[in-house]
């Protein structure tokens, strides 16, 4: 009986393991206000924290990026030195700008679009 109980909680916790509050998500990610240029692109570690040496613009300053940021890892191919990354306040949208093209990537949760 106890091997029984013991699957059943396995199961419960493994199974709300994967639940995502979107809107929550969504809030968090509009509150991110970013603007640096990529100077080095590190390992993606743990599969979502992305982790950058970059030069942040809006104090001019070589800083460390790094964040657990599911949003970012997702695109983590997209992003090479000599980027700019930025997201601004209040919007749920973030740009890769490199030399000759602009990439643009809306925040999306359980195949629903954000678009504020």
């Amino acid at each position: 009986m106890k091997k029984y109980l013991l699957l059943i909680s396995l199961f419960i916790i493994l199974s709300n393991c994967d639940k995502v509050n979107c809107d929550k998500s969504a809030e968090y990610y509009r509150k991110m206000d970013v603007n640096f240029v990529i100077i080095e692109k590190k390992a993606l570690n743990h599969g979502r924290e992305v982790n950058f040496k970059i030069k942040n613009i809006k104090n001019n300053e070589f800083e460390n990026y790094n964040e657990e940021n599911t949003w970012f890892a997702w695109y983590y191919a997209n992003f090479e030195k000599g980027d700019t990354i930025t997201k601004h306040k209040g919007e749920l949208v973030f740009s890769i700008h490199k030399k000759d093209t602009v990439l643009s990537f809306n925040f999306e949760c359980d195949g629903k679009k954000y678009l504020r």
